[in-house]
Formats: structure tokens, C-alpha cells, sequence
């Protein structure tokens, strides 16, 4: 049986961090609302005001953007990559770039390319976002051509 060290236990850290990413993605990619809103604690901020949403604070309100989120969209797929994570004991910072695409209930198509820049609570049930901010890499202009 391999001996866990500081370093190993980081890894594991990240690698779970990473998986809770994707499992937000996969959620909101399936429209699974619950799903989407159990990634994040109680107390969580979830940011969109950089493209125009609003910030929402409290689990309730974070459920409430996503819900009014999923309700505008009939499709949506989200790619990340370059995923950088820090651990700091049950604390955790991290960005990660996101392509993603949507078709509006209007039949509109959108395209962001985005980052994220998260801060990650370890909890009874596992890493969750405390924060995730959504800072837009490109005007939509040029996503949109």
C-alpha cells in the first residue's frame, strides 16, 4: 500500500477539485438543476456580472440564476482546460478556461470564452465552490463571428 505524504494528499486534493469542475459542467450541460446547485455550499457567490448577469449570494439565490440559466437555453456544451488549483489546508483557489457554446430557447447561439477563478471549501461531502467568478476572455463580438 503506497504511503501518503503532504504532496499525494495535495494531488488527491486537486484531482477531486478538478472532477468537481467537471461534474459543474456536466450539470449544467444536462440541465440537471440540483445537480448544479449541490457543487456549491450554502453560503456560495456565484458571479456572472462581467457578461452582464447578476451576482448571486446564498444557495437559494446561486439556485435561483441557474434555474433562470437553464430555463433561457435548449442546448449547451462546456469544454474547460488549463485548470491551475492551489490547496491550502480545506481551502482551495483555482482558474480554469472555459469555451462554451449555447442555443438560447430563441434558437440564438452563443459562444464565451471564458475564465473562472474559484475559491473551494472542502466539506463533509466534498470540495464545492465558495466562490466562482465568470470573467469573459474575448468581447462576444469575436465569438460571435
Amino acid at each position: 500500500m503506497p504511503v501518503q505524504t503532504p504532496e499525494t494528499t495535495v494531488d488527491v486534493d486537486v484531482e477531486q477539485i478538478r472532477r468537481l469542475v467537471h461534474q459543474y459542467c456536466r450539470a449544467i450541460d444536462t440541465f440537471q438543476l440540483s445537480d448544479v446547485v449541490g457543487t456549491f455550499t450554502d453560503d456560495a457567490v456565484w458571479d456572472m456580472s462581467a457578461l452582464g448577469a447578476s451576482q448571486a449570494s446564498g444557495i437559494e439565490n446561486v439556485r435561483a440564476s441557474f434555474a433562470a440559466l437553464i430555463d433561457s437555453l435548449t442546448a449547451c456544451v462546456h469544454f474547460t482546460t488549463n485548470h491551475l488549483v492551489d490547496v491550502d489546508g480545506d481551502t482551495a483557489t483555482g482558474t480554469v478556461y472555459c469555451h462554451a457554446f449555447a442555443i438560447g430557447a430563441d434558437g440564438s447561439r452563443v459562444e464565451n470564452l471564458i475564465l473562472y477563478t474559484d475559491d473551494y471549501t472542502r466539506t463533509a461531502g466534498g470540495w464545492k465552490f465558495q466562490r466562482r467568478t465568470v470573467t469573459p476572455l474575448m468581447p462576444a463580438e469575436a465569438t460571435a463571428k
